[in-house]
């Protein structure tokens, strides 16, 4: 299942960035306001960010132990912002009294900094802590690494 998910992944995000890209365009249009391609974008960013919590809390429960997986917390943090933000977007639409569509959009703007920033730390520290295990590995354990990736067909750029 897994390896079938690494196929049709890039096809789905290619596909989604095809359709979106020219309603970007008319939704940015001044004076045309279509709120229901904003709801559909909220929804598709909500479902988006809860599959990506699913995954996160799974590579959690599988690589315990991992530098990778000790700070998934902040990636976490970081898509619940990203929703938060969704979210907040969304108050000025359903519930008009006391927000207006500046102040929603700010709320929306800081949690996305904020998301951004946890990402930045779940990155700076993962890097940290694998820099540290490289640096503690031997020339022979180097050697053969470099060696079982070229067996494995060599380094993978993605």
């Amino acid at each position: 299942m897994g390896v079938s998910r690494r196929r049709w992944a890039p096809g789905v995000v290619i596909v989604l960035a095809v359709t979106m890209a020219p309603v970007s365009y008319a939704y940015a249009a001044p004076g045309d306001e279509l709120p229901g391609l904003g709801m559909a974008a909220g929804v598709l960013a909500l479902l988006a960010s809860a599959v990506l919590l699913r995954e996160m809390l799974a590579l959690r429960a599988v690589a315990r132990g991992a530098a990778i997986v000790e700070n998934v917390r902040y990636v976490v943090l970081a898509v619940l912002c990203l929703a938060a933000s969704v979210l907040v977007g969304w108050i000025q639409r359903f519930l008009p009294l006391g927000f207006s569509a500046d102040h929603a959009r700010l709320g929306a703007d800081l949690l996305a900094v904020v998301a951004i920033v946890l990402f930045v730390i779940y990155f700076a520290r993962v890097r940290k802590v694998m820099s540290r295990y490289l640096a503690r590995l031997s020339g022979e354990a180097q050697l053969l690494t470099a060696v079982m990736a070229e067996e494995d067909g060599g380094p993978r750029d993605g």
